[in-house]
């Protein structure tokens, strides 16, 4: 079966995502664009049902079928000059202000529930609620992790993580998401990394109440009982 997606010449920036899917091919149609060569698998992927405006079609007898329609919404336009998609967009996107985009180009930051399982690298507790247990614990347990004090909680870092019933986070990049949320606009991810953490040297810790909170990489010290122990009892 071959797929199709069509977008507006205009939202070809969005395309960003796919970029590196090589074997996808690109060509133009007036204000139209459409690409081909989608696997099955791909065709599921939630990056192509964030694309604005996006139409994916399947194509039978050089007619474009909507996914799961049995009335063909137009004949494939003939003599397209089709070229590789890593070919038809510019490596270098123009980078985005994320608190103002133009009058009808604002958005909002927020998480939603996601599709896909995450494994957890983070967890979130009160400093109270694991300070007797910690110091249970071997060394040995303890020597992949990172923590963090904020404010009265404590953020752990890594993996295997603690046996504790808290708020777990997934990471992407140095952002940290609540598990079974992800970013709304995903696709937006590489611009929002740049606004967020252009040093690349700050821990992003999201919420899902669409809050964040900013952390130095530098303070996320190696765990021991011994400095846990110095630390909560200072």
């Amino acid at each position: 079966m071959m797929y199709y997606l069509e977008i507006e010449k205009k939202d070809l920036e969005y395309l960003a995502p796919i970029r590196h899917w090589s074997h996808l091919t690109l060509a133009f149609y007036n204000e139209i664009v459409y690409i081909k060569g989608f696997t099955p698998a791909q065709i599921q992927e939630a990056t192509l049902s964030q694309i604005p405006n996006s139409i994916i079609y399947e194509l039978k007898e050089n007619l474009l079928f909507r996914i799961g329609k049995l009335v063909p919404s137009k004949k494939i336009a003939s003599a397209l000059l089709w070229m590789p998609i890593c070919n038809a967009l510019p490596i270098v996107l123009p980078k985005y202000n994320m608190n103002y985009f133009g009058i009808q180009e604002k958005i909002k930051l927020q998480m939603i529930k996601s599709d896909h399982e995450q494994q957890a690298f983070g967890l979130i507790t009160k400093i109270d609620a694991v300070k007797g247990f910690i110091e249970t614990l071997p060394q040995v347990r303890l020597q992949n992790l990172k923590w963090v004090l904020i404010e009265d909680s404590v953020l752990f870092l890594g993996t295997p993580l603690l046996p504790i019933s808290a708020q777990t986070y997934w990471k992407k990049d140095n952002f940290l998401f609540p598990t079974g949320y992800t970013m709304e606009f995903d696709i937006l991810f590489p611009f929002i990394k740049e606004q967020l953490c252009p040093e690349h040297d700050q821990l992003i810790l999201f919420q899902n109440n669409n809050t964040y909170l900013s952390i130095p990489i530098e303070a996320c010290k190696p765990l021991t009982i011994s400095s846990f122990r110095l630390t909560v009892n200072d």
